[in-house]
């Protein structure tokens, strides 16, 4: 079920032309910035838009203007782990052999340091569940944040269902934000 809904939605994404995405991109990035969670948090992790997926440039760059600690993750493939690292500004991102963008730095930041975490996701449900690549890199990660850190997914309308197939292990949102709402999501 999980995959069969994972393939949709990539579908759907992909099928939405470039300025469609940033069009939606930007009325995602406004809602975002007016959040009060992300506007009292002082570290902020995000991750590097890749692909059609939300565009989260514009995001990071105006954490970094409000000197925000601005986190992004570096991924191990080989242990299956994310390390979050802070960025201190977009020149110290470098492209992978995966094709994702990472710092470059290793000031490597501890969960517990985090106030606020953006999770990718390719889909997004009503009550907080999210279909992410399959990886489980995420919900890894977030089984090891310590505090109660809110958790914001950010898609595109048109990647909101009402249910996605749910396994326990996943990590529910607390936040989505799309291009037209943001939805608090009782747990």
């Amino acid at each position: 079920m999980k995959e069969i809904s994972r393939l949709q939605n990539l579908a759907k994404r992909n099928s939405l032309s470039k300025q469609q995405v940033e069009r939606k991109s930007q009325a995602i990035q406004e809602r975002f910035l007016d959040l009060p969670e992300f506007k009292n948090a002082q570290a902020i992790m995000l991750y590097f838009s890749i692909k059609n997926e939300a565009k989260t440039k514009g995001i990071i760059e105006k954490t970094l203007q409000l000197g925000k600690k601005v986190v992004l993750p570096v991924t191990n493939f080989e242990n299956r782990k994310i390390v979050p690292t802070e960025l201190g500004s977009l020149k110290e991102l470098k492209k992978t052999r995966q094709g994702l963008f990472e710092p470059t730095g290793k000031n490597q930041v501890k969960t517990s340091e985090l106030q606020l975490v953006v999770v990718p996701g390719i889909a997004f449900d009503t009550q907080g569940s999210r279909i992410g690549t399959g990886k489980g890199f995420y919900d890894s990660l977030l089984r090891r944040t310590t505090t109660k850190v809110p958790l914001v997914g950010l898609c595109f309308e048109e990647n909101l269902e009402e249910a996605l197939p749910k396994e326990s292990h996943d990590v529910k949102m607390d936040i989505i934000v799309t291009d037209k709402k943001v939805i608090r999501c009782k747990k």
